[in-house]
């Protein structure tokens, strides 16, 4: 009973607090997201630069698409975005595409750190 209540009401602050501001894409503090990120290559010498940048594209690239996707994509994605750990645009566009059919789009080359 008690991982019930805890589950509903998660999912209502999730879900209840972006459906207010779903015409616009949601505002994700990308900095405190890409502080844990990881070294994907030998040849990658500044992780959380790079994490930074790929949030930053990803949220430009979700700000031409955003209008047009489903609210219930966009709001969907967005929920989904922010379950597992900090939110990220990477996530939530991928999500969208995902959902749009839009795999010829290439999403950001590197993938959020778990």
């Amino acid at each position: 009973m008690k991982a019930c209540t805890l589950a509903c009401a998660l999912s209502f602050v999730v879900f209840g607090s972006y459906s207010a501001s779903a015409q616009q894409v949601p505002r994700f503090d990308i900095a405190a997201g890409c502080k844990a990120a990881l070294a994907l290559t030998p040849e990658d010498r500044d992780p959380i630069q790079a994490c930074i940048r790929d949030e930053a594209d990803a949220e430009r690239q979700l700000q031409t698409i955003w209008s047009g996707a489903a609210a219930s994509h966009r709001e969907t994605c967005a929920a989904k975005a922010q379950l597992a750990g900090p939110p990220s645009y990477v996530d939530l566009l991928v999500c969208l595409q995902m959902y749009e059919g839009e795999a010829s789009v290439a999403p950001p080359s590197r993938r959020r750190q778990p």
